[in-house]
């Protein structure tokens, strides 16, 4: 409004101005009065009457200076008429004036309507603050509230604590006094049971070496029972492949009869005979446990057929002790005594296709040992 009134005062000053300069053009001393135009500021429809009030006062300004130039006798220079020209030019300007004023009353509308938008946006802005606020209040209250609550809370739960500390300070105090008087006790008996640990370590003691030595002496006496070598094939369960059906059964090589008074057939006693030269004759004896074998004998047949007992061999268990390898009466087989022998069963094996027959088998040997026991 500022900026309107401005240019139109700026616009009547120009009027006046041209007025001064055509009667000074005449040479006549006129004096006019300058009289200012004021604009209404009540309401913004006042700008276009005001436009249109300036334009009427200025064309009868004009008009009396044009008849006073007239009654002085002073004509204008131009050859167009003063009055016409100046009236159409103040007459565009106050209607680009106009023109103006009512696009600035219009932008002025379209600033109230974004100012009223902007008031409203600033009204929720505030209403939704003011909720912000009050939920904070009211957050900060029960805020408040829950601390005092905890608090008053903490300082029950810290009394009932100190209560509780207390209660388990004497406690402990009683317990460590128990204890003290629990290791005093400990202390004595462990005194009382080293005693007799040491009292029972000595008997101990003694009498492990009087049991070492019985144990020894036992030792002594089963080894040197052990250790005597004896006949201990006689009379022992026997067995073998392709025996005799007639009168030669394998017992015959554990009867102990092998004595004879001269080489003749009829004065042989008892012998065993396979019924067959079939290979792998065997004939075995099952000692009844576990010996330690010295020796073994082989005792041929004396009046013929020597040679038949050739090639067989001789068995400890799975352990070979020997083979025959000449025709003679009697055969013996060591064993290692570095090396010593143990078994159960005695076999004589003929893997060649001949009869296998013999007097007497005989096993010298100690024992029984258990498989354990070995030594």
């Amino acid at each position: 409004k500022q900026w309107y009134q401005r240019r139109v005062r700026g616009k009547s000053r120009v009027l006046f101005s041209t007025y001064l300069s055509i009667l000074k053009f005449c040479d006549n001393k006129v004096t006019i009065s300058r009289v200012p135009i004021s604009l209404s500021r009540s309401t913004s429809s006042v700008y276009p009457q005001s436009l249109d009030m300036l334009s009427t006062s200025h064309n009868l300004l004009i008009s009396v200076v044009l008849v006073l130039l007239t009654v002085i006798g002073c004509e204008p220079t131009t050859d167009a008429d003063l009055s016409n020209t100046t009236i159409s030019l103040y007459s565009s300007e106050c209607a680009a004036l106009r023109d103006e004023a009512r696009e600035i009353r219009r932008e002025g509308y379209l600033a109230g309507d974004k100012a009223e938008l902007v008031r409203e946006e600033a009204y929720k802005m505030m209403e939704e603050a003011y909720k912000m606020k009050v939920g904070v209040l009211e957050t900060r209250i029960e805020l408040e509230t829950s601390m005092v609550e905890t608090l008053a809370l903490m300082r029950g739960q810290a009394t009932a604590t100190s209560l509780y500390i207390q209660e388990i300070r004497s406690t402990l105090g009683e317990l460590d006094v128990k204890i003290s008087q629990l290791e005093d006790k400990i202390d004595t008996k462990i005194t009382e049971l080293e005693d007799k640990v040491d009292t029972g370590s000595e008997n101990l003691t003694r009498e492990i070496a009087q049991v070492r030595q019985t144990a020894s002496i036992i030792k002594n006496r089963q080894r040197t029972w052990l250790s005597e070598v004896r006949l201990i094939s006689l009379y022992k369960v026997t067995g073998g492949i392709n025996e005799h059906s007639a009168s030669h059964y394998s017992d015959l090589i554990v009867d102990g009869q092998f004595t004879h008074d001269r080489h003749t057939e009829s004065s042989m006693r008892t012998y065993s005979h396979t019924a067959n030269d079939a290979r792998d004759n065997k004939l075995w004896i099952e000692l009844g446990g576990v010996f330690k074998i010295h020796k073994i004998q082989i005792l041929n047949l004396r009046h013929c057929c020597q040679e038949r007992l050739i090639g067989a061999h001789i068995y400890a268990d799975d352990r070979l002790l020997g083979s025959v390898v000449e025709a003679k009466g009697a055969y013996e087989f060591f064993t290692n005594e570095d090396d010593p022998t143990y078994a159960s069963r005695i076999t004589l094996h003929q893997p060649l296709a001949k009869y296998t027959h013999i007097l007497e088998l005989q096993v010298w040997g100690s024992g029984p040992y258990s498989t354990d026991d070995m030594f």
